[in-house]
């Protein structure tokens, strides 16, 4: 047994030094104001390609936001398009983009690609501030996802896919609203050549760029003859460049579709963890640690939350970030049933379980998972980005499967990795908006998701303000789901939320509240919108008690034919209405009123509730959707100017400040259609009428 372990650790440490990039090489940044070394090696990378470069000051202005045109020339590039630019040159696509426009070629290409698109009216502004919503649609698009493909409203439905296909790997996006900078666009770019392409019907994929197979080290750099030279072949360069920092990285080269070196994209690559992987031996043991990371000074993190040595445990799996110096901890163990892998099950790349979700497979773990054959069920060790890092013995193997996943309202799942999500396949339908523990299981011949409710809760209120819940620290970087949608902390509108509203808590290996959900279900979740109100008129004949049907049975208003009353003519339901002799005529009104959100309606619903159409609720249904069973009219901050927000995150409205929603939903009530986003509405001029509930901004309202 030691000298398999003693084995396993060898192997590990020559991977992990074969993958370590040599000093002085990637380390180096050619920028003044670039201190990490993953963006620096993602602005080395896409200065190759000729996407981006600094500025003449030595500088690279990582925190600069960009505009939408000065991004459209990054994708642009980034397709290596730029042979195609003249057919775009004289072309007018939006009217605010002439020929003379230094960036026209870039964003009619773009368009004519269908990677961008307008404004609803019909401009394209180029010179706004490119939020990450829409610099992400972009590139997902030009992976070869299509709209009609994605979930939800714009732009979570490709936030999230995005997250699942790794381009949002270690960007620091958190929120689809907020302004790009340099920096978070030079590793959106780098993180596409590991993306996951879309492969659905109909799927044009416009990076057409090949990976090499091989890692090989870039040795060489010919400016004079525009030549690179990796792994022993010399390269014509696509962008020839003067200089690069990347000499003596070790890494795989990108090819254009003419066979020209693109850029050369390092081993740390996009998620900037590498590819090996150490399972921890035993409690409190950190040996293997400097064999992953090449030496001391490193800083560990299980779960996302700082940790030590003590805080490891057996079969814990670390793999190593060399762009923050960090030892990446996560204990998330999975019980699968083996479905399939590729190429083979001695020497598996990718492997299939869960009903049908393909993990890849570190080249450290191959050695345990050859020990398994499909059919098999077993436990599964997992790193902080969801690859398998080693496999265990289901039966005897001291260990057990601990996975959580979150469903969201459609029942799609993600799996709770560390403090990461991985999107998982097969539906969660029956447990939405909600976290279940998940396990593969043999189904006949097949593998297939057991699901059961996560169950247990640290008890109390949570405290938003104290950042406590029942009295125990919450962790930085705790996961808040309501409704099964992740949320920050600073998203919460209340200060205090009831420990009813809290459906599940843990605690992580510290004793700090890593994982909270709040249950969210049509009985207690608000519903912002705006009223449309419908008033109907019905009219009905009211008979008089002692007339018509319900008069006494004499012989003069009828008589009885075998067994059956009939009535004559003149009296009962056959007589005739008449005003103020046997009856009258009523006219009652039925008023329904239906809520209109951005996304969805509800209603119409039967209700007598004071409103107009055109106001602004918050209401809550109960589960049926037939009732509210709360409706509030939302107060109004009026004639608002744009001088008043503070970013995208609060308004100062009459000595006061008002945090706005994440999800904040924005209608124009000159076209009487809601909008897009944010940004949108803030440009559209004229005034603006902010609608508050619980103290914050929920719908923006412009008009011109």
């Amino acid at each position: 047994m030691k000298k398999r372990i003693l084995t396993w650790l060898l192997a590990v440490s020559m991977l992990a030094s074969l993958l370590t990039v040599p000093a002085g090489a990637a380390n180096a940044t050619r920028f003044s104001d670039v201190a990490d070394n993953y963006t620096a090696t993602a602005i080395e990378t896409l200065r190759l390609m000729g996407v981006l470069d600094g500025y003449s000051d030595g500088t690279f202005r990582p925190n600069a936001a960009l505009t939408r045109a000065q991004f459209c020339k990054m994708a642009v590039y980034a397709m290596d398009g730029g042979s195609e630019l003249g057919r775009y040159s004289t072309v007018t696509i939006f009217p605010d983009v002439k020929p003379s426009f230094w960036a026209s070629s870039y964003i009619n290409m773009a368009a004519k690609k269908g990677v961008i698109a307008g404004f609803a009216d019909g401009k394209f502004k180029p010179n706004q501030t490119v939020t990450a919503g829409q610099a992400v649609t972009i590139l997902m698009r030009g992976l070869g996802y299509k709209d009609e493909n994605m979930g939800g409203v714009w732009p979570q439905g490709y936030m999230a896919e995005a997250k699942t296909c790794g381009l949002l790997k270690s960007t620091g996006i958190t929120s689809a609203y907020s302004a790009l900078t340099r920096g978070q666009a030079a590793k959106l770019f780098l993180n596409l050549f590991e993306a996951k392409r879309g492969t659905g019907e109909g799927a044009v994929v416009l990076f057409n760029y090949s990976v090499g197979e091989k890692e090989v080290y870039l040795t060489n750099l010919d400016a004079g003859k525009g030549t690179m030279t990796a792994g022993g072949q010399v390269y014509d360069m696509a962008h020839p460049v003067t200089s690069t920092s990347l000499i003596g990285s070790k890494g795989k080269v990108v090819l254009n579709g003419d066979g020209e070196i693109l850029t050369f994209l390092p081993v740390t690559g996009g998620s900037g963890i590498s590819n090996a992987a150490v399972i921890i031996g035993a409690n409190s043991s950190a040996l293997g640690l400097d064999s992953l990371t090449g030496g001391s000074g490193y800083t560990i993190y299980k779960n996302g939350s700082p940790a030590s040595a003590a805080a490891l445990k057996k079969y814990d799996v670390a793999t190593y970030s060399a762009a923050t110096n960090s030892v990446v901890v996560c204990d998330t163990k999975v019980s699968v049933y083996y479905e399939n892998c590729d190429p083979s099950p001695a020497s598996p790349t990718t492997i299939t379980v869960l009903g049908g979700t393909e993990l890849n497979v570190l080249p450290t773990a191959v050695e345990s998972l050859s020990k398994f054959k499909p059919g098999q069920q077993m436990i599964l060790l997992l790193t902080a980005d969801g690859q398998v890092a080693g496999a265990v013995d289901a039966n005897g193997g001291g260990t057990y499967g601990n996975a959580l996943a979150v469903v969201d309202g459609s029942g799609s799942m993600q799996l709770i990795c560390g403090n990461t999500l991985v999107k998982i396949a097969g539906s969660g339908s029956g447990y939405e908006n909600s976290v279940v523990n998940v396990a593969g299981v043999k189904n006949g011949n097949e593998g297939k998701l057991s699901l059961r409710a996560a169950t247990g809760k640290v008890s109390g209120d949570l405290d938003v303000q104290a950042r406590t819940l029942g009295g125990k620290k919450l962790a930085d970087n705790v996961l808040i789901f309501d409704g099964g949608k992740q949320v920050a902390l600073t998203e919460l509108s209340r200060s205090s939320i009831s420990s009813s509203r809290i459906s599940y808590a843990r605690t992580n290996w510290a004793g700090d509240v890593d994982l909270i959900v709040l249950s969210n279900g049509l009985s207690t979740d608000e519903i912002y919108g705006r009223a449309v109100v419908k008033t109907t008129n019905e009219k009905r004949w009211v008979w008089n008690s002692n007339a018509g049907e319900n008069a006494p049975h004499t012989s003069q208003s009828g008589y009885m034919e075998d067994g059956e009353w009939i009535w004559n003519d003149g009296y009962g339901p056959y007589a005739p209405h008449q005003e103020g002799v046997n009856g009258n005529t009523v006219t009652s009104d039925t008023q329904t009123i239906s809520i209109e959100t951005s996304s969805k309606t509800y209603g119409p619903i039967n209700s007598a509730n004071n409103v107009r159409t055109g106001d602004f609720v918050a209401v809550q249904l109960n589960k049926a959707g037939t009732m509210f069973t709360r409706f509030e009219t939302m107060s109004k901050l009026g004639n608002v100017s744009t001088g008043s927000w503070v970013g995208k995150t609060a308004v100062n409205y009459g000595g006061r400040t008002y945090e706005v929603a994440s999800d904040v939903q924005c209608y124009n009530l000159d076209t009487g259609r809601w909008m897009n986003d944010l940004d949108t509405a803030k440009n559209y001029g004229g005034t603006m009428n902010l609608y508050v509930y619980d103290g914050v901004i929920r719908i923006v309202e412009v008009r011109g």
